[in-house]
């Protein structure tokens, strides 16, 4: 491991309103996960297998969805394990992580797979057995709407990633108004979205969720989400060399600094998007008196972002990188009680400057 990388990562305390929560049946979750990981056979030897139980990818879940049935989480937990598995071998390294025509070759099928589990291919995909079990577990309790939706965002997350590698191809980072743009998809936010509603059995009339406001505020949460775990996986991720684009690496490339400089503007820029956030949060819920599902709706997204601090600063995918026993890269910095900066100014980025748009 490079000497440099460790220090380069002295991220800032960290802001979020909401308090932590966690399932009553967490560890039960997550040793139900451990089992379909062991069925499965998610991993190609036995340091791949404690390096994937020790992303701990049940607890986010847990913690994203603290009154769920237990059942369902489990379910949709899986989704995020075989992510994991996935884009260790595929997606961060390995030659299909640096050439898109090879990206595609494997991810347009598995596409299909989320689409249709039942659909047959005449070569082995990676993954593809666990991959038809966990879309039948989570479709099952599935609304009509949410299975199309479900095929949609996953079809999302595989586009955006090939996005990601065709940049990597080239050798080039995108600029930050292209990222900006493009994280939700490259990290599969609207996928989880998803999977949250299915499992807290919630579903927004179609008028509400293809709202102005509705839409910005899941848009704003997805990418600022996404921005906290690139601060969080920052330091894996250049020490494993990863191909996989990175705000912080994207802010560097563009205003020519070193990460440790970029590292304070990648902060504001989260701060920035979760006010924005918190805004459209609460005059969404002043309208949510008698709208059940919309209440719920908004709760689920304030427990995920508390959720991904709480885990990610536990999960050794970030704080050693993946290897359980390996020194820490990673280090809890503490909570702010505040954002540094709180202004509702638009962000002067055009890809998401319509967001503050739909403020009332």
């Amino acid at each position: 491991m490079p000497p440099a990388v460790a220090p380069a990562l002295e991220l800032q305390p960290f802001h979020c309103p909401f308090p932590a929560a966690v399932h009553p049946r967490a560890e039960e979750i997550e040793r139900h996960c451990v089992a379909w990981i062991d069925r499965f056979e998610l991993y190609g030897g036995e340091a791949q297998r404690e390096r994937l139980i020790a992303t701990r990818a049940a607890e986010v879940y847990a913690r994203a969805l603290p009154t769920a049935d237990a059942e369902r989480v489990a379910d949709v937990a899986k989704w995020l394990y075989w992510g994991f598995a996935t884009d260790d071998l595929y997606y961060d390294n390995g030659p299909t992580s640096r050439r898109v025509a090879d990206f595609l070759a494997l991810g347009a099928p598995l596409v299909r797979l989320s689409e249709e589990p039942r659909a047959g291919f005449a070569w082995p995909l990676p993954y593809d057995a666990a991959l038809r079990d966990l879309t039948r577990a989570i479709l099952r309790h599935a609304t009509p709407s949410q299975r199309i939706e479900w095929a949609h965002t996953a079809r999302a997350w595989f586009f955006g990633m090939a996005w990601d590698v065709a940049n990597a191809e080239r050798g080039t980072p995108p600029s930050l108004n292209e990222y900006l743009a493009m994280r939700m998809h490259t990290g599969g936010l609207a996928s989880w979205l998803t999977t949250l509603n299915i499992a807290n059995g919630i579903e927004l009339a179609p008028a509400r969720a293809a709202s102005g406001p509705v839409r910005a505020l899941v848009e704003a949460w997805s990418t600022f989400c996404l921005l906290l775990n690139d601060l969080m996986s920052f330091a894996k991720e250049a020490r494993n060399a990863d191909s996989s684009s990175n705000v912080v690496a994207v802010l560097a490339h563009e205003r020519s600094c070193a990460p440790r400089e970029a590292l304070h503007a990648a902060h504001a820029l989260c701060d920035r998007i979760a006010t924005l956030f918190l805004a459209l949060h609460g005059q969404l819920l002043a309208q949510a008196d008698g709208d059940a599902p919309l209440a719920r709706f908004l709760a689920s997204l304030a427990h995920t972002w508390r959720a991904i601090l709480d885990w990610g600063f536990r999960t050794a995918r970030y704080v050693t990188g993946g290897d359980p026993g390996a020194p820490a890269l990673l280090t809890f910095p503490g909570w702010a009680d505040a954002p540094r900066d709180d202004s509702l100014a638009p962000l002067p980025y055009p890809a998401i400057a319509w967001w503050w748009e739909e403020l009332a």
